[in-house]
């Protein structure tokens, strides 16, 4: 009896040493894979902001001309809190676009940054760049990482000719 009940219970107590560290290890990956996913998903290029489109209307302008600015954001984790354009070639003067649902926004926190500005008069001729620029809470532009690897602000910027 004690020799058949060793070998029962040595056979059993090795399968069950077996499967409790086949256990154990499994959980482990786990928990490291659900910590790896937490931790990289908005650094992964899907899920970082991106600047989808970025327009102005109408695209002739003219001295005197009201036109609309408008940008398209697409933030799911809600990093983008302000947008902002400048003329490059004249970056004294900043323009805030905004997404809180007042003309000439049609909805709140829809993603689409819109203002309506009029072009002054004294407005010089000729072709300029308009930059529009993605912000953080704190302030700081937006980083965000290229498909070759770098990192740059997250910026579009527009073509525009005043005739």
């Amino acid at each position: 009896m004690w020799i058949y009940y060793q070998i029962v219970y040595s056979e059993f107590s090795y399968i069950g040493e077996f499967c409790m560290k086949l256990i154990k290890l499994c959980s482990l990956l786990l928990i490291l894979m659900l910590f790896a996913v937490i931790l990289l998903s908005c650094r992964t290029i899907a899920g970082q902001p991106q600047i989808l489109k970025a327009s102005i209307v109408p695209s002739e302008i003219k001295p005197g001309d009201k036109v609309l600015i408008e940008a398209v954001v697409k933030d799911r984790h809600h990093i983008v809190r302000k947008v902002e354009c400048t003329v490059k070639e004249d970056p004294r003067a900043k323009i805030r676009l905004n997404d809180n649902g007042m003309e000439p926004d049609k909805k709140a926190n829809d993603g689409v940054w819109c203002v309506a500005v009029e072009v002054p008069d004294e407005a010089p001729k000729g072709k300029f760049n308009l930059e529009i620029t993605a912000y953080r809470k704190d302030g700081e532009p937006v980083f965000v990482r290229t498909k070759s690897g770098e990192i740059e602000v997250l910026k579009e910027t527009l073509a525009i000719e005043i005739k």
